[in-house]
């Protein structure tokens, strides 16, 4: 039967389709994180009326987390 042979490549798809859901949810923390981020800033904002300094931070340590967390998951750098 010709239908039922296995295609050599198929481990080999199924380890690329694995690691691009892996950076596509990476994708989507990284926007959480940072939207998570800056809504709690621009909370805090409203509590303290210092608008738009708190969300402005928070934002910045939301996106330099997420950049290092990122580099780190992808091995490191190396120079």
């Amino acid at each position: 039967m010709a239908g039922t042979e296995k295609n050599p490549e198929e481990p080999e798809l199924q380890e690329m389709r694995r690691s691009g859901m892996q950076w596509i949810g990476i994708g989507v923390e990284f926007c959480a994180v940072i939207g998570l981020c800056t809504w709690a800033g621009n909370w805090l904002d409203n509590k303290c009326e210092t608008s738009p300094g708190f969300m402005i931070m928070f934002f910045l340590i939301g996106f330099v987390g997420m950049i290092y967390t990122m580099i780190k998951r992808a091995g490191g750098l190396k120079w």
